[in-house]
């Protein structure tokens, strides 16, 4: 695989690891019943969940550096080595990937050991929130690194990672889910 695929496939897997909690509560978490669990597996399953959100908001600050979030240090894959104009890509999403507010509370919730040693659960309706508002970034993401892959050696990486947004597009937010529950009850 020559060097700008191999660049490919690693910006495909970050995309991918914005998915992971989304995927832990779509397609685990449903089957899991705590009164079942045993030896401490319901320990490991509060384990799994955690690492996969924490993996998901850290892969998300991954991007936010690579679209110019941050000033790059050496090493780091940009937008820019790509020749990819980050305004253009992240369209309606605004001038960041991230809000300020968004990425500060990543880096003192998740990228940095601080009093607090991971973001609240509740910030999950967050994570949610920035999935659902990143899908057509993502999409344009993909379509331009799919053009920059002339020897087509990370296309599998790719497809993988568009299936993922298109599936990802399905995914309801925990307020979306909330409110087609009560309307069920109401209905």
């Amino acid at each position: 695989m020559d060097k700008r695929s191999a660049q490919i496939v690693t910006i495909c897997e970050c995309i991918d690891h914005c998915f992971a909690f989304a995927m832990w509560c779509e397609d685990f978490a449903p089957y899991l019943d705590p009164e079942e669990m045993i030896w401490g597996l319901d320990r490991a399953a509060d384990l799994l969940s955690d690492a996969s959100r924490l993996q998901s908001f850290l892969a998300l600050r991954k991007l936010d550096d690579f679209f110019g979030g941050v000033k790059p240090k050496p090493g780091d894959l940009t937008a820019a080595d790509f020749g990819i104009e980050t305004p253009s890509l992240l369209g309606e999403a605004g001038k960041t990937f991230l809000s300020e507010d968004e990425r500060g509370r990543i880096n003192k919730g998740v990228a940095h050991l601080t009093e607090h040693l991971s973001l609240a659960d509740d910030s999950e309706v967050e994570l949610f929130e920035i999935l659902k508002r990143s899908m057509p970034v993502f999409t344009r993401l993909v379509a331009g690194l799919r053009k920059l892959d002339t020897s087509e050696d990370a296309a599998t990486w790719l497809d993988r990672t568009n299936d993922l947004i298109e599936r990802g597009m399905k995914i309801k937010t925990p307020a979306e889910k909330l409110a087609e529950q009560a309307q069920a009850r109401s209905g």
